[in-house]
């Protein structure tokens, strides 16, 4: 199998199992985890750290000005920047999306309770503009807790992940378990659904390639 195809069945894999966690794995695996937050919480807090975007922000500036005027490289230097344009593409994507689907955490299953869904397919009775009135009121109300869709850490891990295995094809596997590991983390801690780490991971890995195809050449 060509990596083309492989990239093509990976993609379209993760769009059909979104829906398909949506539906069926969500809310069993969040109320698991919810109900034994005594024994993950700390734990996926801790693991969690590893997908916050700044440490792959701040490695990349710093790479690319210590290549650019400490110890010139074109090369690494590039690769520097390159990761920052990941990040931060991979970043604003993530957050543009989030606002638009504005979906509750699972904090909304909390205390038996059934909180459950995207705004974006909520107040279907209301016109156009009411809708988009409550849609932002509400984000404006509560932005960390309608913004679970898709994972911020996930995107980040899997935006980097991709980037290193196109630059490390050999240990491709690697950064893809690591990337995976971390961002089960988002699981542990119960601020996230199984279908929004999937988003994540889709959206991390085509904002990668993305960025990679408009700066290969000056790789």
């Amino acid at each position: 199998m060509s990596i083309t195809r492989a990239l093509q069945l990976y993609l379209f894999s993760l769009i059909f199992l979104i829906p398909y966690s949506y539906l069926y794995l969500d809310i069993p695996i969040a109320r698991y985890f919810i109900e034994n937050k005594e024994h993950y919480e700390a734990l996926g807090d801790l693991i969690s750290i590893g997908g916050e975007s700044h440490w792959y922000i701040g490695t990349a500036i710093i790479g690319y000005l210590f290549f650019r005027y400490y110890k010139p490289n074109e090369a690494l230097k590039m690769r520097f920047l390159t990761l920052l344009y990941v990040n931060l593409f991979s970043g604003l994507a993530s957050l543009l999306l989030k606002h638009i689907f504005g979906r509750m955490r699972p904090w909304g299953l909390r205390d038996n309770g059934d909180e459950y869904g995207f705004l974006l397919f909520g107040s279907f009775d209301a016109g156009f503009m009411e809708k988009f009135k409550i849609h932002f009121a509400t984000l404006a109300e509560a932005p960390t807790t309608f913004t679970s869709f898709p994972s911020g850490h996930t995107t980040t891990l899997f935006a980097v992940a991709t980037y290193l295995s196109l630059l490390f094809p050999k240990r491709m596997w690697l950064w893809v378990i690591l990337a995976a590991l971390c961002a089960s983390a988002r699981l542990l801690d119960s601020d996230h659904f199984l279908s929004d780490l999937l988003a994540g991971t889709a959206v991390g890995t085509l904002s990668t390639l993305y960025i990679y195809s408009k700066m290969r050449s000056k790789l």
